[in-house]
């Protein structure tokens, strides 16, 4: 957790709580840059093998990565679909101590912010905010099998009862890192022009599946301009509400000022 504040109008902070699970499966990068903010999110997969595992080696792939990526030839959106594919390409290739491939997934949200333009990534289903005044937004889109539902509701291709008997399998991942051959990402092509006083929160689904967007709203407003208190208390919050059966949590908050 750190709250860094050297790149001019522009504050950040970073949390991340095991909750009551037995393993911290969530892995966070974050860090303010000369020419750049960048933070990413991956939440190792539970019904897989070695979820942690997966979330910490998509981390470090995308860190070394954003390291080495010449800027002055490719866009941040092209970045953010190279990085896709990488990520999933290194994760499908886990082995196990046996030299076996195991079976490992993360999600894998990202963004960027440069000159006050805001670019964001997502596989699977964590989440990037953006909070503007009294307005909360999810940027992207969970990328489960209630997405497809949904699609299909809305083309009549099912219908209700369809819908309801398909439900209980509704939070199943349609797109993560490590499955190979990904293909479904969520990135902006065109930036985010952000403001001053804009907040941009990226958060595993621990975050926001126990507390509501209101409530989201209603701890960032309160704890303004400290960056750092806002993500400690999201975090907190979260396990406080649900101590006795919560998910890994994790939150980056980025204040422009």
């Amino acid at each position: 957790m750190f709250d860094k504040g050297d790149l001019p109008n522009v504050t950040l902070g970073v949390s991340s709580l095991i909750g009551t699970r037995p393993e911290q499966q969530d892995s966070v990068y974050a860090e303010i840059l000369e020419d750049s903010v960048v933070a990413c999110l991956c939440d190792g997969m539970g019904g897989l093998d070695k979820g942690e595992l997966a979330s910490q080696t998509a981390i470090f792939t995308f860190a070394e990565d954003y390291d080495k990526w010449d800027r002055s030839s490719l866009s941040v959106p092209d970045f953010f679909r190279q990085e896709v594919v990488e990520m999933d390409m290194v994760v499908s290739e886990l082995k196990g101590d046996d030299g076996e491939a195991i079976r490992a997934g993360t999600t894998a949200s990202a963004v960027i912010i440069r000159n006050k333009e805001l670019y964001w990534m997502n596989v699977g289903d964590s989440r990037v905010y953006i909070i503007r005044g009294d307005e909360i937004i999810s940027a992207t889109r969970e990328h489960n099998y209630r997405m497809r539902l949904d699609e299909a509701l809305k083309a009549g291709t099912i219908d209700e009862e369809v819908y309801k008997r398909e439900e209980s399998q509704a939070e199943a991942l349609i797109s993560y890192i490590g499955m190979g051959n990904i293909t479904l990402m969520d990135i902006n092509s065109k930036p985010f022009r952000l403001q001053s006083g804009d907040i941009v929160l990226v958060c595993s689904d621990g975050l926001y599946r126990t507390l509501s967007d209101s409530e989201i709203h209603d701890i960032v407003s309160k704890h303004l301009p400290n960056t750092q208190v806002i993500a400690d208390t999201l975090t907190e919050t979260a396990i406080f509400k649900s101590f006795e059966s919560q998910d890994n949590t994790s939150a980056v908050v980025i204040h422009c000022l």
